[in-house]
């Protein structure tokens, strides 16, 4: 069994993708804003650990998010989120992958070498825009090709046929869990800001 064939398996058998999504429909565009994205970003990494048979591990390294233990090996997985990325509103598979940012430049990202933005292993492509839309897809790096890569402006993106990605899970096989949900994360990351600074304040 290849490298990404035994990667799959793992994501496909030891990860719960059902609470991962329903997190995913439950944050919705809250926090989309400028302010927010990291945060979102930061959730979704950790939320893909939480929800996996303690076989991801969520590592936030420059290069890549996650590591994965396959047996006697790890391998380096970098996770990108997006709506609408992989299918289409109405769950149409789409024929090419949205361009995804896959790297933020200090600078002109023309100088950049494809060593400098592929250090992960794979990449774990997560489409989070609707219930129809919902999935997840692995392509490894030296499947990459150059031609899909753009090195402009401040930034690095990709495009990618999407008959090139392994999927994980399709729209079909996710199933959203109903949950009554009390705060939202922004309101939870609030009162969390305000207990730190009361600290200071209250004798």
């Amino acid at each position: 069994m290849s490298d990404i064939d035994a990667l799959c398996q793992t994501l496909k058998e030891d990860v719960n993708w059902n609470p991962f999504f329903t997190i995913v429909k439950h944050i919705g565009d809250d926090l989309n804003g400028r302010k927010d994205r990291f945060d979102k970003s930061d959730v979704l990494e950790m939320a893909l650990e939480g929800c996996s048979d303690k076989c991801v591990k969520w590592v936030d390294v420059v290069g890549w998010d996650h590591e994965v233990q396959l047996h006697d090996m790890k391998l380096n997985v970098e996770m990108k989120s997006q709506k609408f990325c992989l299918y289409t509103k109405k769950g149409n598979l789409k024929k090419k992958s949205t361009t995804i940012k896959i790297m933020n430049s200090l600078g002109d990202a023309s100088k950049r070498s494809r060593n400098d933005v592929l250090r992960f292993d794979s990449l774990l492509i997560v489409d989070t825009g609707n219930p129809s839309s919902y999935s997840c897809a692995l392509i490894e790096k030296s499947e990459i090709k150059d031609a899909w890569l753009n090195f402009v402006g401040d930034g690095v993106t990709l495009q990618m046929p999407t008959s090139a990605l392994t999927f994980i899970k399709r729209p079909t096989d996710i199933e959203i869990e109903e949950r009554s949900i009390q705060n939202s994360y922004k309101d939870l990351k609030a009162q969390a800001q305000r207990k730190y600074f009361e600290q200071f304040i209250k004798g």
